[in-house]
């Protein structure tokens, strides 16, 4: 045995140990030395002693140095480091690896591969599994995203590192690439569809939202399949193995999808109904907006979606969360939930640095609808706009300042560095519609300086070449911005009045008196369009709508009659509706109908009116009061023109020349 271990590390250090041992055991054993003797040096290694010199007469001993054996080896792995991944080294063999394929393959070239070659072995989980991973392999241009990693200090869990701006489109590539996996998927899933459970349901219903949110697909041909898998047997499958995430990922498919089925949403939400004890908050923030985004608005279904939220707090919701969260609200027109709305704002305020434009667009929207208003919560998302003003889309920036404006909230800051960033560029491809929210939101806002003044005539002029695609509401909201900023190039108000013209036919009350508004406020002339006002005010508006209130008629004619238009049928009709509702007239109302009836020839109402007038007269704007001062001159009137004379002053008109915005003072 002995010579067996000569040919090993630890047999020969055994062999040596031994040896040593008998040599001093026949020399008459081994002393060893006293404390003393030893030098502090041989304490320095634990597994070795250093003897020193025996005296003569003993038998000599040689210094010797003893080795510990180690008897139990330490075996150390070394991890071999695995190359990177790769699409196309390996083809899964067997049904799980299949799947795991599926779902972690990194391109769509991958999933087509994948879709093509092993289309035989495809089974319903395979399909499923597909149909979910393909809306996470559609990517979009670098230069769509932003990188939230400048702005964001901590990093967030679920919070994506990559922000994609509002409005953008996928690759075009993938665009198509992604249209033929997802024709090829929906024609694959009725084969299959028996086989799925609620969940895979869910997940299939949801990834073609998705798609159809991208722009990928445009509708969903397998949708009646893959629903009649989960409503069969009267909802059986979602009642006995449905859960919360479940109901909300089916919802917000079908959202997206533009379903419209009220009758199966109803159902739906009673079975939703019973989940909600148990559903997070996320599902309950998707569960909302998927309802009201589908004109579900049933209050004590929000009132019990507000109310499980409460009980779980909003923690854990990201500020797109929260926002979408309002915006449901806001939609669903449900505005009492103080509550919610006070704890949905401290979650987005304690993470003011993850706010993204879009978030602080839709949650200004929101509060602007329902009537919220939280001066830190607004503070801090026009802050957010602020920082991200450079990646910001004319969509969201021109929301915000509508939103502002609706609320009478003026944020210096956001004003100033939107009104530079306009003027620092051409105004090019903006939409009108983004434009005219802009004009309306500094004009309602009463910003006038000098800056914001040339803002709204590079504005106006911009918009333009674009009005052949305004439509009436728009263009509403645009001469309601100009009022405000009393503008006065002739180029532009002819423009505008032509395209007033022209839609015509389409226009209600509330969409025609914003235009003849600007236009006499600038003393522009415009005699075709205010007959033909007139002729579409008695011919279309006051036979279609019974219920108008009747100062907006008696508004509209003397907006007409101050161009001077004399149409007797109209004015016949606005007087007998001013007469039937007095009620509704305040003493501005009853002082156009008095110029009315002056400039019409109907003078059955005068005298009632005049005493309107008289007993109301400091109640009356300048301009008003002007044009009433004019009429009862012409119809001697002393005591009116006794009454309004001292209070009527000659406006100050700017001069048109300069081709500028300019503040008339009236």
């Amino acid at each position: 045995m002995a010579l067996a271990l000569l040919g090993r590390r630890q047999g020969r250090s055994l062999f040596r140990a031994l040896a040593m041992l008998e040599t001093h055991l026949a020399g008459g054993g081994i002393i060893r030395p006293a404390n003393k003797d030893l030098d502090v040096e041989t304490e320095v290694c634990s597994t070795s002693q250093q003897y020193p010199s025996i005296a003569p007469g003993w038998p000599r001993v040689y210094p010797v140095r003893c080795y510990a054996i180690n008897n139990q080896p330490t075996i150390k792995y070394i991890p071999v480091p695995e190359p990177e991944f790769d699409d196309f080294s390996g083809e899964p063999t067997s049904y799980l690896q299949l799947l795991g394929a599926i779902s972690k393959a990194k391109s769509l070239k991958r999933l087509q591969h994948l879709l093509s070659a092993h289309n035989e072995r495809f089974d319903a989980v395979h399909v499923a599994a597909a149909v979910a991973r393909l809306p996470r392999l559609i990517r979009y241009r670098s230069a769509d995203l932003v990188d939230r990693s400048e702005t964001v200090v901590v990093h967030t869990p679920g919070l994506p590192r990559m922000r994609r701006k509002h409005g953008v489109r996928p690759k075009q590539t993938h665009l198509l690439e992604g249209s033929r996996i997802a024709a090829h998927l929906d024609a694959m899933l009725p084969a299959h569809v028996q086989n799925f459970f609620p969940r895979q349901a869910a997940c299939t219903i949801w990834a073609f939202g998705e798609l159809r949110r991208m722009g990928v697909v445009d509708s969903m041909a397998s949708l009646p399949d893959v629903l009649l898998v989960v409503t069969k047997g009267n909802f059986e499958p979602l009642r006995v193995h449905g859960h919360g995430v479940d109901f909300a990922q089916i919802l917000q498919g079908l959202a997206k999808l533009g379903f419209g089925d009220m009758k199966l949403i109803g159902q739906l939400v009673t079975l939703l109904e019973r989940r909600l004890g148990s559903m997070q908050q996320y599902e309950l923030q998707m569960s909302a907006w998927s309802l009201a985004s589908m004109g579900y608005h049933s209050p004590d279904v929000f009132n019990r979606i507000a109310n499980q939220l409460l009980r779980t707090g909003t923690a854990f919701l990201l500020p797109s969360g929260c926002s979408s969260t309002f915006w449901a609200f806001a939609k669903a027109g449900i505005t009492s939930r103080i509550d919610l709305f006070n704890i949905l704002a401290s979650s987005m305020l304690g993470q003011a640095t993850l706010l993204a434009p879009q978030d602080a667009a839709t949650t200004l929207w929101a509060c602007s609808q329902l009537g919220y208003y939280n001066t830190n919560l607004i503070t801090a998302l026009c802050d957010a706009v602020v920082r991200n003003l450079a990646t910001c889309s004319d969509w969201e920036v021109s929301s915000v300042i509508e939103s502002l404006a609706n609320m009478g909230h003026h944020h210096a800051g956001l004003m100033e560095a939107v009104a530079k960033a306009i003027l620092e560029e051409p105004v090019v491809g903006a939409h009108p519609t983004c434009i005219a929210r802009v004009l309306f939101g500094y004009g309602k806002l009463g910003c006038c300086n000098p800056r914001e003044v040339e803002l709204a005539s590079v504005l106006a002029a911009a918009v333009v070449p674009q009005l052949p695609v305004v439509r009436e509401d728009t263009l509403a909201m645009l001469c309601n911005g100009l009022t405000m900023f009393g503008y006065k190039d002739e180029k532009v108000l002819a423009a505008l009045a032509s395209r007033a013209e022209r839609l015509l036919p389409d226009c209600n009350e509330a969409h025609l008196l914003p235009v003849l508004r600007l236009l006499n406020c600038a003393g522009y002339q415009h005699y075709q369009l205010a007959v033909a006002s007139a002729r579409h005010l008695q011919a279309v508006i006051l036979p279609g709508n019974k219920t108008i209130n009747a100062a907006a008629p008696v508004e509209v004619l003397y907006l007409c009659a101050r161009q001077g238009v004399e149409d007797p049928t109209a004015a016949d009709e606005v007087l007998a509706l001013a007469a039937a509702r007095e009620q509704e007239l305040r003493p501005v109302d009853a002082a156009r109908a008095f110029v009315v009836g002056q400039v019409m020839n109907r003078k059955e109402l005068l005298n009632h009116m005049a005493d309107v007038v008289l007993r109301h007269a400091t109640e009356l704007d300048a301009d008003t009061a002007a044009a009433v001062l004019q009429s009862a001159q012409a119809l001697g009137r002393q005591d009116i023109v006794a009454t309004l004379a001292p209070r009527v002053q000659q406006p100050r008109m700017a001069d048109p020349s300069t081709g500028k915005v300019a503040i008339a003072s009236l």
